[in-house]
């Protein structure tokens, strides 16, 4: 389901296989390859039929690890190059401040168990997995939609309200939820997915596990719901980290979610 050479109109993969701020559980920089790997071993069914055409692969981002102010440039620098639809593959969630500084929405959306909104994580640091939503934040300013956020600090949650984003919390949200929220912006749009928003019984292998998730299926639909009426420009998967999956259960999930968002985009 992957070619090499790309056509105008094609939905374009590539790899952010960045690690170097994960307060938990590493191993996210192996995805990439590892979905790569199974690809073409599972069938392309979604809830939308069978995906037409195939995921142009680009590629990785050559990356430099544990730099991880020059790693976000790089994948800027990439994505700057690339026209979208894309789909960006992590790799840790920093790497999606490069696509927010490169591609500027008007609204964000961020599907994820936390919100990552700390002003330092861990303490003294600025730039991180749990930091960069933030640092977009201040630095673009646009609207965000937060799905499924159900793991963080008052301090992120007081930040979010300030800033005046719509916040859909934890795992039993209704579609009639998510439609007023999807209400509520306009323009231009970015959607970031954090595999972590599903639960660890249906996803355990991720950096940082949250319990209480999303089950599959209804990510599935919020997928399906927010893609048709928002038409992002470009979405990341990430977060997956292959070391810490039993019997590639999160692996079969993401390649799933890979086919079900390149026949929407």
């Amino acid at each position: 389901m992957l070619k090499s050479v790309c056509r105008e109109g094609d939905v374009k993969l590539f790899g952010a296989p960045m690690e170097d701020t994960v307060s938990f559980r590493p191993g996210t920089r192996f995805a990439p390859q590892k979905i790569r790997s199974i690809l073409p071993y599972l069938e392309y069914t979604t809830v939308l039929g069978n995906v037409a055409k195939p995921l142009c692969d680009l590629g990785d981002v050559e990356l430099l690890h544990g730099a991880p102010g020059e790693n976000v440039s790089r994948i800027e620098a990439f994505i700057r190059k690339t026209t979208p639809p894309f789909i960006m593959l992590g790799g840790e969630h920093t790497a999606t401040l490069a696509a927010l500084r490169a591609l500027r929405p008007d609204v964000y959306v961020h599907i994820d168990a936390h919100f990552d909104l700390r002003d330092e994580w861990p303490p003294g640091q600025k730039l991180s997995h749990a930091t960069f939503a933030r640092r977009a934040h201040e630095e673009l300013g646009f609207y965000a939609l937060y799905i499924g956020v159900r793991a963080y600090d008052d301090e992120e949650y007081k930040y979010a309200k300030e800033a005046g984003f719509y916040v859909v919390e934890g795992s039993d949200f209704t579609r009639s939820e998510v439609a007023d929220a999807v209400a509520t912006a306009s323009g231009r749009v970015y959607l970031s997915l954090d595999i972590d928003v599903l639960d660890p019984s249906e996803a355990p292998g991720v950096g940082t596990p949250e319990a209480g998730g999303l089950s599959f299926r209804k990510l599935e639909l919020l997928l399906a719901d927010l893609m048709l009426s928002l038409k992002p420009v470009a979405v990341d998967v990430m977060e997956y980290s292959p070391p810490f999956d039993v019997s590639d259960i999160t692996a079969a999930k993401v390649v799933r979610i890979l086919m079900h968002i390149s026949s929407l985009l």
